[in-house]
């Protein structure tokens, strides 16, 4: 009978293989199960760091994220009739059911004019997939004239916005939010936040909305103690019902910072033969030597590890396994470089090209970059079967070759595509294709790499300039931002390009749960790297070193001295709330610091910069009592001077966008 009753249950496990079933929920590390409360007509969803709150009715009625209230008041949609608003007159909210990976909220709202339904998936990441679909009623009173879905953000948690796409060479999708608010065509990613967190709002299309002004589809409305962020769904008739309409919402950060992700130290620039060449004419360090000897921990092999762009074999596997052995020799990662493109010199190029690849509205392909050996390479859409092929490819190439992860170049980033052979792009009502950004199927395949890769300790690094997507973001450890300013565009006034708030809003990471770099291409004399690090550091963000020259010896040092500080067990106090404990004079000196108490007595690591482009100044930096009752030492760590000191205060030169690092006891 035992032996019946297991062969069974081997018949159903294997059916339910077979059909895609699957046998056991598992939520990836560090995110939490999602857990549910009722009590006295509320739902409250809880994923990590993160609460829901759905009081009778299918839009959230607050939303806590870093331990602090979102919502000024609770989401709503705005319904207009040809009297004016329209009132809800019955609302409603039901638990559906739950999962450790999700739970499933319906959901009601009644006008005179018609029924909104929803469905409401919470994923244990924290996004909110609402599925909303406008239905008639048997006999309507009123007639609908617009709706509107508003988000009503406490002021003071609504200070900074990133919306994408953005544009190259410029930071104007990041940034403060202006005091007359904002105006957006149609954005599939809008971030509204402070510097610790905030709400991303993300669609993949405008798919039956009725704009009155396509410059205006989106807007960021400042009103009293509250900034509203205000989605046009309809601002004509709806011409027929029902209608369908999808959105996500997801509160940030999305996971707590690694504890250690300043000691990452990731260095782009691996080749084939480092372990063997000098690293110069007559040096005796071979270049991967000489990378470990600078502190290197994680080495990033750009395209050309294999001849096929964005590809998982490569023609020179005994070189790749011969580096990959020496660089753990050396204790380094090594990360290989897996893009957004198909190339075609792919095999499955005459094959495939054609379901995958991204397509305009006109047919017309995306992309088209050449490198050597000569093959062009397109835009590939991961809606399409590629999504299953690269992360098949992936994932039997660490498997093949042992590498420690993946360096992912534009991977994460939903290309808007109008290819209908994978099921992209729509007709609007009057016959025209218009593109779709493909968030949930991108989210689906990063979500899979980061359940494949995380937990055999693998590295996944993400480099999106201008995108910082949550969705899909949520599910990379780094990400690297700041090639769209490649141009050179920072040379000349790099605060006037790229201003302090965007650098919060965009580049820091924090808000979002995901550390960041910053990518730096250097042109000297204007622009180096000292430039960038001016900037950088004070927001607890490193430059990463391309190459093995001088710029990982300056970032070597920086390294060493914050490990020798133990930044990772500091407590960060950066300058644009830290007035209590730091003064800094002149108006373009800006000080952030770390404080750590070590043997009872309080220490700091201070970045101070001169933001100023043109003059040298003498900074005064003045710690207050409440930071260290007594300063008696102060010392440049990558210099190793000693610097004057004075009732607490420090005095030091700085140079026209300097930063220099200073420890104090």
């Amino acid at each position: 009978m035992l032996v019946m009753v297991m062969q069974f249950w081997v018949v159903v496990i294997a059916w339910l293989c077979l059909t895609g079933v699957k046998l056991m929920a598992e939520v990836p590390d560090p995110w939490t199960p999602v857990k549910v409360q009722q009590a006295k007509g509320e739902i409250r969803v809880g994923i990590w760091g993160r609460e829901y709150r759905f009081a009778q009715q299918p839009l959230p009625s607050q939303i806590m994220t870093a331990s602090v209230e979102l919502l000024a008041q609770p989401m709503r949609l705005v319904a207009f009739g040809e009297g004016g608003k329209l009132s809800w007159t019955q609302s409603g909210c039901e638990l559906w059911e739950r999962t450790d990976e999700q739970a499933t909220l319906l959901g009601w709202q009644v006008n005179d004019a018609l029924i909104a339904n929803f469905v409401v998936r919470v994923e244990f990441d924290g996004l909110m997939r609402f599925d909303l679909t406008l239905a008639p009623l048997p006999q309507p009173k009123a007639s609908l004239q617009r709706l509107w879905l508003e988000v009503p953000l406490r002021k003071e948690r609504a200070t900074l916005f990133h919306y994408w796409p953005g544009r190259w060479g410029s930071a104007e999708n990041s940034g403060a939010v202006p005091t007359d608010g904002m105006r957006l065509p149609f954005k599939p990613i809008v971030w509204l936040g402070w510097e610790e967190g905030g709400l991303t709002w993300c669609a993949e299309s405008d798919r039956n909305w009725q704009v009155a002004e396509n410059s205006r589809a989106i807007e960021i409305v400042p009103e009293g103690e509250a900034v509203i962020l205000r989605v046009h769904l309809l601002d004509t008739p709806p011409q027929k019902l029902p209608l369908s309409f999808t959105f996500g919402i997801q509160a940030t950060p999305v996971k707590p910072l690694p504890k250690d992700f300043h000691e990452w130290r990731i260095c782009h620039g691996a080749f084939y033969g480092m372990e063997r060449q000098p690293v110069a004419e007559g040096a005796k360090d071979t270049a991967l030597e000489k990378a470990a000897r600078l502190g290197v921990k994680t080495l990033v092999f750009h395209e050309h590890w294999t001849p096929i762009q964005n590809y998982w074999r490569t023609n020179r596997e005994t070189e790749l396994r011969d580096l990959i052995a020496a660089c753990h020799r050396q204790g380094i990662k090594l990360l290989l470089y897996f893009g957004y493109e198909l190339s075609t010199l792919a095999p499955e190029w005459s094959a495939v090209a054609d379901k995958v690849l991204v397509k305009t509205p006109t047919g017309g392909l995306a992309g088209g970059y050449f490198r050597q050996p000569p093959q062009r390479d397109y835009i590939v859409c991961l809606n399409s079967q590629w999504s299953e092929r690269l992360l098949d490819g992936i994932v039997s190439a660490i498997e093949r070759y042992g590498f420690d992860g993946v360096y992912l170049d534009g991977t994460i980033e939903p290309f808007g595509c109008a290819n209908e052979a994978h099921g992209c792009g729509y007709q609007t009502a009057d016959g025209r294709l218009r593109e779709t950004y493909p968030i949930f199927a991108v989210r689906q395949f990063m979500r899979r790499l980061y359940e494949a890769l995380h937990p055999k300790g693998k590295l996944i690094n993400a480099h999106q300039s201008t995108y910082c997507g949550t969705p899909t973001l949520a599910f990379v450890h780094s990400y690297w931002d700041g090639e769209q300013f490649g141009g050179g565009e920072l040379a000349k006034d790099p605060l006037q390009k790229l201003p302090l708030a965007s650098f919060r809003a965009e580049f820091m990471g924090k808000n979002f749960g995901v550390p960041c770099e910053f990518l730096v291409y250097e042109r000297p004399p204007d622009w180096t790297i000292d430039h960038a690090l001016a900037f950088t550091m004070l927001h607890d963000v490193r430059v990463r070193p391309l190459g093995f020259g001088a710029m990982l010896e300056k970032l070597s040092a920086i390294w060493s001295a914050m490990s020798q500080f133990g930044v990772s067990e500091a407590e960060w106090h950066p300058y644009w709330r830290n007035g209590d404990l730091i003064q800094a004079q002149p108006e373009s000196v800006k000080v952030s610091g770390y404080r750590r108490t070590v043997n009872g007595q309080v220490r700091w690591l201070l970045v101070v910069s001169n933001l100023s482009v043109k003059e040298a100044v003498t900074a005064k930096v003045r710690l207050t009592e409440k930071a260290m009752p007594k300063v008696n030492e102060a010392t440049d760590t990558l210099t190793g001077e000693r610097l004057p000191i004075s009732d607490n205060t420090i005095t030091l030169p700085l140079l026209p966008m300097q930063m220099r690092l200073v420890a104090v006891r």
